[in-house]
């Protein structure tokens, strides 16, 4: 009894001290590799006539009014796994910077978008802004798709709500692009679409100036939410939203 008592009393801390350790390392490790839940997790696959030239997997952020595609902030950057079709996977583990957070209406809620491309292999991100209009082989985004990101819900009746097909909740959403042929619009139609965005609190002034009604109903796209099992499309070559969709003259 009096040779086992020690042993079990010094015994103890030093097991305990071991499980510390083994603990604190498994903590360390875990603060320097995993980010956390991501915000959201977009696959994808990526589309060329030819062969696949050296890229990667991008979202961007569209700092610029909608649909232009051209002022760019890199979100994140992914590995495309070779093969056929190629494909990719895109997290997003943080919410937009605040030069992308932008409202559609006045005094409505802010959004932002992003859009996925492929993106030159190894590219600095000082110069993805000169890639939309470059014709680099690398480049091509998905035309059919945007990633909104919502600051607040938003509003049952409002301007948002009416650009985005429906009264989203906060966070991050997929969206439908679809190519919207304003010269089609007829001038009954037209007024109809300006008269209920009035209803919502936007400005008729008789002119499609931007920030009035007309010159959201005359947007050349149209929104609306994707389904939960689409993917992304990566378009080599495509520079331009709306060109994989066949929008015409309906909403």
């Amino acid at each position: 009894m009096m040779v086992r008592g020690p042993s079990t009393i010094v015994g103890m801390p030093i097991i305990l001290a071991l499980a510390l350790l083994a603990l604190g390392a498994c903590q360390a490790q875990a603060t320097s590799e995993y980010l956390g839940q991501p915000l959201i997790t977009l696959n994808g696959q990526i589309v060329s006539s030819g062969a696949l030239p050296p890229l990667q997997a991008a979202m961007l952020w569209q700092q610029g009014p909608p649909p232009a595609a051209d002022d760019l902030e890199l979100a994140t950057l992914a590995p495309v796994q070779t093969g056929f079709p190629a494909t990719f996977t895109l997290h997003l583990y943080l919410p937009p910077p605040e030069a992308a957070r932008l409202h559609f209406a006045p005094n409505e809620v802010r959004y932002a978008r992003a859009n996925a491309a492929a993106v030159p292999f190894g590219i600095a991100s000082t110069q993805l802004g000169d890639l939309p209009s470059s014709g680099n082989p690398s480049y091509g985004i998905d035309p059919s798709h945007w990633v909104v990101w919502l600051e607040d819900d938003v509003a049952a009746g409002s301007v948002t709500e009416w650009w985005l097909g429906m009264a989203l909740k906060k966070g991050f959403h997929l969206v439908d692009v679809a190519a919207f042929n304003s010269q089609c619009e007829t001038p009954a139609a037209l007024s109809s679409c300006a008269a209920e965005l009035v209803s919502r609190g936007a400005i008729d002034d008789g002119t499609d100036n931007p920030g009035t009604a007309r010159a959201d109903c005359l947007a050349p796209y149209r929104l609306r939410v994707a389904w939960p099992s689409e993917g992304l499309v990566l378009q080599l070559g495509s520079v331009a939203t709306g060109v994989g969709n066949t929008g015409g003259c309906r909403r």
